[in-house]
């Protein structure tokens, strides 16, 4: 009798690494997932910032030519 409790104690812990294996492999897929989308989302923000800075100096440049105009004006 205690033979076939212990072999259905294995066998529930046999099960039990089974479930841990499997959700190991899946946390290790999400973490890959996460990462590329991080990965993703930082080379986005880059662009932006990117595209940010040029425009502060389009606009920097456009506020110098008008207050080139208007010194020439006489508008202070």
């Amino acid at each position: 009798m205690s033979e076939n409790v212990d072999n259905l104690v294995l066998e529930q812990l046999r099960l039990i690494r089974e479930d841990l294996r499997r959700m190991d492999g899946r946390m290790t897929d999400m973490e890959v997932r996460l990462t590329d989308r991080l990965d993703s989302v930082d080379d986005k923000l880059q662009s932006v910032e990117g595209v940010l800075f040029g425009l502060g100096g389009y606009i920097r440049g456009i506020d110098k030519r008008v207050e080139h105009i208007e010194t020439k004006l006489g508008i202070e």
